[in-house]
């Protein structure tokens, strides 16, 4: 007779959730938060494992600890770590997809008694490679115990993330005392700081139970090692030492310790052989290396490090000779070690031995050091010699100066060396791996915050709102940095003329401080210009940074986009050739990036059909026609200064199958043309825009642009054409209430009048209050309005058109008081380089900025041409680009670029670039 099994409620509404994918076979085990059943995933005809969360803990709270758990399993890929799948819900429940492994756990193995010393050793370095990658990735396991982990014949996997928690350095506030008593470390009971060495003594206790078959805490203060080896006894003592800096530092450390051989030679023989071992220490004193622990690494910094001296009982002398064999290993992608060249970091170090004592000096060409341990934790040193190695060559090769602190870069080994390799990569502008390189770091060693600096610098340069968190953690530790450095972080949370001027005096303060220089150039590009300085001041600041460190790529990228906005063909080509002889440019941005240099280059100084060329070759590059970001690249080309690049670019892309590169071809085209003043052009690009994105905001956008011409410049469309095509929006009822105050709020700039509906923003209903003042004869009023207004902050959140409007309102009202200084200050606004992201969604306000350059440069030119002589540079420059833009241009544009010209040889203007 068979037995039917119980009847598991759990298991079929789960079944019910995962159907058809999943078939449910049965409960295989069960834990504090979860349960978890064996299944079968049909289409891939293989078994894996669900694990639900328990319905009662299925709160708010609940839930989303469940979920965390799923996200900390799923960034982790290691083959000692059980792989998450996928979450999901379903059926008013959660659960995660993983891995099924098919075997018992190390407590069902213990069940049989203790595991032999060699599996033991086995099974932890299994475990410690596993514990290496969750600890890089910024998580401690928190719940290390033989139950949750997997012991096969072949490998060793760490399960259940239920309890894991990102590492903390303060103790834990929430109280937050869960885990299995008999192996939580000392400050995990107490509530302190959990740290990676937190799970490296829960793992220490683990092993110790796998080898001796006993429990380790009933034993309380009076622990039995004596059935242990002693050398594996000394490395799990140090493992489950008490206090956390007293344990292995990492999961590295403590994986070494463990895999070390046990000596050949018993220690009672070693006096015989300790002449044979001074002899061999003594040859390595002479500089002979032995060969096995000699590497070579191509491209390479070179270090001189001949030997450790020793001084001690002849006994212990194999520790020099293991240590230096030990530092070469783990340095051996990074470092060559050799003889002593020009060019080489040239080290000496001595370790002494008296009694348990063991003691490290370092000295030559990187931070005089000093270091003790005891004898039984001698290895560490290598770590700390390795630390102190690497520590040298960023002094020497990091594209930040030298002067930064050692408290301020990460604290361990392996995040230095990862953090080096960030700024290696910054230096040849690879901005997508220096990104992730930099995360890495972070995530690697959490002491690293100079790391999130720099992530949030990227970020910026990128033009990627950073994450708050991360510019919180910067600024609660700037103070520990030189002043130069603090004033150079907190300058970017400053309004932009503050920010400009402390860059400034950063920079001066230290002539040679290249990354003030560097800082004050890239803030004069990006967004000098909306506060009225000009573009080209950007240039003296960048090419002061390109001389102190000519191997800094972005210097040169930033200097190549400068000069060849401003007409510099000669610095723009130079600023080319040196980025190309300092940077590799490997991934896919820094690529996309230097083809829109290329581009921009040849549209500004190269004949049209040469620039087509180049662009066609730049556009059909592996990888380039199906990158995402292939859509930033026309809305990017008036940067340049070459909105027929733009157009160019833009109908090429206006023929791809993908909707959303057609779209941006259009947008590039509609903007372009109206920088040309091709005012039909651009209302037809603008029709099939909307016909390729028949959103609501892109169809209000180009119906905006037609009544920004009308407000900005009389005459070039009628005040009723505009109203009507604002008519739609304007009359509401379906439409977002933003997109209604957007229409209402253009529409009553055309009728001059400032009212709007209550509750518009507020920034929008202050213009119409200005512009009406202005209207009535009160410009000074008007300006004073305007004064208290975020101008950026609401073009980007209100109305992409905002910036444009206000800037040549301000300057019309400026040149109506006499501040004609002023007023050329507020029309050289669209020369900046300040978009959110990549555009290559919906229009931004830099995009229409940029749009409306042509028509602010015909106002500056003719503002500065009634000045007089003193103004002539300026007139001259201004009236070359109207020229260069609308001189192929039906009226008036045309008409006005004619003028230019004639302008332009009445006042004795050079030819322009």
């Amino acid at each position: 007779m068979t037995i039917d099994p119980p009847f598991d409620p759990l298991m079929e509404r789960l079944q019910q959730a995962v159907a058809p994918d999943y078939r449910v076979e049965h409960r295989i085990g069960e834990g504090g938060m979860g349960v978890v059943y064996r299944a079968h995933e049909v289409l891939m005809n293989r078994g894996a494992a669900i694990k639900v969360l328990r319905p009662e803990l299925a709160t708010a709270e609940g839930a989303q600890a469940f979920l965390r758990e799923a996200q900390m399993m799923g960034s982790v890929r290691h083959k000692n770590v059980v792989v998450i799948y996928r979450p999901g819900e379903g059926k008013g429940l959660q659960f995660y997809i993983m891995e099924l492994v098919n075997g018992s756990t190390l407590e069902r193995r213990l069940e049989a008694g203790p595991i032999p010393r060699a599996e033991v050793v086995r099974i932890g370095s299994d475990l410690l490679y596993g514990l290496q990658e969750i600890h890089r990735l910024g998580f401690v396991h928190r719940d290390i115990k033989p139950s949750n982990v997997f012991a096969l014949s072949d490998v060793a996997l760490i399960s259940d993330f239920g309890i894991a928690q990102p590492r903390t350095d303060q103790p834990d506030e929430r109280d937050d005392r869960r885990g299995t008593p008999d192996y939580m470390a000392p400050e995990q009971i107490n509530g302190g700081p959990i740290t990676p060495r937190t799970d490296i003594y829960s793992l220490g206790v683990v092993l110790y139970e796998a080898v001796s078959g006993r429990q380790f805490h009933e034993q309380g203060d009076n622990v039995d090692w004596s059935r242990i080896p002693s050398d594996l006894a000394r490395v799990l003592r140090r493992a489950v030492a008490k206090l956390p800096e007293d344990r292995w530092p990492d999961a590295a450390a403590f994986r070494r310790g463990l895999e070390r051989k046990r000596p050949l030679i018993p220690p009672r023989v070693l006096a015989f052989v300790a002449a044979a071992v001074l002899v061999v220490v003594a040859i390595l004193v002479r500089g002979v290396l032995h060969p096995a622990c000699t590497f070579a690494t191509p491209g390479a910094p070179v270090v001189t490090l001949p030997r450790i001296d020793y001084a001690g009982p002849p006994e212990h002398a194999p520790t020099a000779v293991e240590l230096l064999c030990m530092v070469r290993k783990d340095l051996r992608a990074h470092v060559n070690f050799g003889d002593s060249t020009p060019r080489s970091l040239i080290i000496q170090a001595g370790i002494t031995v008296a009694g348990e004592d063991v003691r490290l000096k370092v000295t030559g060409g990187i931070p005089a050091s000093e270091f003790h341990v005891s004898l039984e934790q001698w290895q560490t040193l290598g770590d700390s010699l390795a630390y102190q190695i690497v520590l040298g060559i960023w002094a020497d090769r990091s594209p930040l100066a030298p002067s930064l602190p050692v408290r301020a870069l990460p604290h361990t080994y392996e995040g230095l060396v990862r953090f080096l390799k960030a700024e290696q990569l910054v230096a040849e502008e690879q901005w997508d791996l220096a990104y992730g390189a930099y995360v890495d770091v972070e995530k690697t060693d959490s002491t690293c915050w100079i790391c999130s600096w720099r992530i949030t610098e990227i970020e910026r340069w990128r033009g990627h709102e950073p994450d708050p968190d991360r510019v919180r953690r910067v600024l609660l530790h700037a103070d520990s940095l030189p002043l130069l450095y603090r004033d150079v972080i907190r300058a970017a949370q400053l309004p932009i003329q503050p920010r400009l001027d402390t860059l400034r005096a950063a920079a001066e303060s230290s002539r040679e401080f290249f990354l003030g220089w560097f800082q004050l150039g890239d803030e004069l590009f990006h967004r000098g210009p909306l506060v009225g300085r000009r573009r080209a001041e950007a240039i003296a600041p960048l090419e002061r940074a390109a001389r102190l460190r000519p191997d800094f790529g972005p210097a040169w990228e930033h200097l190549a986009w400068v000069a060849t906005a401003e007409g510099d063909s000669a610095a723009a080509a130079q600023s080319l050739d040196s980025l190309e002889r300092t940077s590799s440019a490997g991934d896919t941005f820094s690529l996309e990036l230097r083809g829109l240099l290329n581009v921009g280059f040849a549209w500004r100084f190269l004949p049209e059909s040469a620039a087509i060329r180049v662009t066609q070759r730049e556009v059909s590059r592996p990888g380039t026609a199906s990158s995402a970001d292939l859509g930033a690249g026309p809305r990017l080309l008036p940067t340049f200064d070459v909105p027929r690049g733009a157009i160019a670019l833009g109908q090429m892309l206006a023929a791809s199958p993908t909707r959303d590169l057609r779209r941006s071809g259009l947008v590039a085209q509609t903007l372009g043309a109206l920088a040309l003043g091709h005012l039909e052009d651009s209302r037809n690009f603008a029709g099939q825009l909307n016909a390729v994105a028949p959103e609501a905001d892109v169809g209000l956008f180009t119906a905006q642009l037609q009544a920004a011409l009308a407000v900005l410049d009389s005459g070039s469309v009628s005040v009723a054409d505009a109203r009507e095509g604002l008519r739609p929006w304007v009359a509401g009822g379906e439409v977002e209430p933003l997109l209604h105050d957007r229409a209402l709020w253009m529409s009553a700039l055309l009728d001059r009048r400032a009212t709007m509906r209550p509750g518009a923003p507020f920034a929008l209903q202050l213009l119409l209050s200005a512009d009406s003042l202005a209207a009535a004869g009160h410009p000074r009023a008007a300006l004073l309005l305007l004064d208290n207004v975020d101008v950026d902050a609401a073009a980007r959140r209100f109305d992409p058109f905002y910036r444009t409007i206000v800037h040549l309102r301000r300057a019309d009202w400026r040149a109506r008081i006499g501040d004609t200084e002023g007023a050329r200050a507020e029309l050289r606004w669209h020369e900046h380089n300040d978009v959110v992201g990549l555009p290559t969604d919906r229009p931004q306000a830099a995009e229409v900025d940029w749009a409306f350059g042509t028509l602010a440069r015909w106002r500056r030119a003719r503002l500065l041409d009634r000045v007089g002589r003193s103004e002539r540079g300026d007139a001259c420059e201004a009236y070359a680009a109207v020229v260069r833009n609308w001189m192929h241009a039906p009226a008036p544009y045309g008409a006005r670029a004619d003028t230019a010209r004639a302008r332009a040889v009445e006042l004795h203007c050079p030819a322009s670039r």
